[in-house]
């Protein structure tokens, strides 16, 4: 162990130095605090032995200015001094002493503690090391998180529909990197247009996997089936799967796991661009809201078991022809039940009276409008689920 000693007793340094030398140790030796101050900014030590009365530079300053240093490790230090008052000892403590030895010290009392020191020292080298190595595996999970959520997002919208007649928007804030939730807007053939909102219960990387294997489930394709669109036999036309049966399909496949007691509800729909009929079935998810020109605004309740709650569970299918004007909402309990300081929902009341407030807003301009009215009543802009909003528009 490299030692630094500051002394300006000409006796005790050598002793001082014999001793630790004979021990082992490698020994630097300074005349007093102002000499041991130049040393130590040059090298680097595991341990200071200084005595405390001292020409130029006080032992209790040498100690302020070693803690106040950017030290590549953990430097002890112990003070040699005749005091035995408390309030000086006090004094040293506070400054930054690990140890005192009394003069005239006892030789083999002077190797026990250095022996204490030594293992504070291994300690603190073994904390340090440790400690390098949470951060090392730290950054790599937020590399993995980072990638995870930006496979995550690529499952989203990349842009809204282009539908003549139809305006589409939807917003998403995950409350931690990886969000349980998801929702998608896709063309299922050319006269229909399907949409989700989805939401798995919990946080992290067991929900973020359970929603991103149901994105990929959920996505159409154009040249095979899926659980969306079936390939008609001896054809090469597809049929839609209608809403009920996409709910009751992901009710086999994904019953409850007891052991996580992780779920999803989903709200799935169906809209028919010509007719503007919108059919859509509801897996324990949050009401629609429905917004008119000439009419109150609406929730629609949808009820319907949460997903993997009930293996026969059977589903209803709920039907809504749009009028020119009308809006629909649909959105995750994210919102609803995030709290203001003290604990408040936000409730589907305030979500109906913001997004009537800003009805005169262009469709994303008004989901733009609500994240600031959720902003605002949260105050923090932390929040403890995800947030998520998707909304439909016909044009007139």
């Amino acid at each position: 162990m490299k030692i630094l000693i500051a002394e300006d007793d000409g006796v005790s340094r050598r002793v001082l130095e014999t001793r630790l030398e004979k021990w082992g140790h490698q020994v630097v030796i300074t005349k007093d605090g102002a000499e041991a101050w130049n040393v130590f900014k040059d090298e680097e030590f595991s341990m200071v032995i200084t005595d405390w009365m001292m020409p130029e530079l006080d032992g209790v300053e040498l100690l302020k200015r070693i803690r106040s240093s950017h030290t590549s490790g953990y430097v002890y230090i112990m003070m040699l001094t005749a005091k035995q008052q408390k309030n000086d000892l006090l004094e040293a403590m506070e400054a930054g002493a690990d140890d005192f030895l009394t003069k005239p010290f006892d030789k083999d009392e002077l190797r026990v503690r250095l022996r204490a020191g030594e293992r504070i020292i291994e300690l603190e080298k073994n904390l340090a090391r440790r400690n390098i190595e949470l951060k090392t595996v730290n950054e790599r999970m937020k590399q993995d998180l980072e990638a995870a959520s930006s496979i995550q997002r690529s499952l989203l919208p990349v842009k809204t529909p282009d539908i003549p007649g139809f305006n589409f928007a939807w917003k998403f804030k995950p409350c931690d990197e990886l969000a349980g939730d998801s929702l998608n807007i896709f063309a299922l053939e050319d006269q229909h247009v399907g949409l989700y909102v989805l939401d798995v219960s919990g946080h992290g990387v067991s929900a973020a996997l359970l929603s991103v294997t149901l994105s990929r489930l959920l996505s159409p394709t154009s040249d095979q089936s899926t659980l969306v669109k079936q390939q008609l036999k001896d054809s090469a036309g597809f049929s839609l799967v209608s809403p009920a049966q996409v709910a009751e399909q992901l009710n086999r496949q994904f019953k409850l796991d007891t052991s996580t007691g992780q779920f999803f509800t989903i709200l799935y729909s169906i809209l028919n661009i010509k007719t503007g009929e919108l059919r859509y079935v509801s897996a324990g998810h949050p009401s629609i809201a429905l917004l008119s020109r000439n009419t109150d605004p609406s929730l629609l309740e949808n009820p319907g078991f949460p997903i993997g709650f009930i293996e026969t569970a059977e589903y209803d299918e709920n039907l809504i022809r749009l009028k020119p004007g009308d809006r629909l909402y649909m959105y995750s309990d994210g919102i609803t039940e995030a709290k203001n300081i003290r604990k408040e929902l936000f409730s589907e009341k305030r979500l109906i009276e913001v997004l009537h407030k800003n009805f005169f807003l262009p469709l994303d301009e008004s989901l733009s409008a609500l994240l600031m009215s959720l902003e605002k009543w949260n105050g923090t802009g932390e929040y403890e689920d995800d947030i998520t909003i998707l909304a439909i528009e016909m044009e007139g």
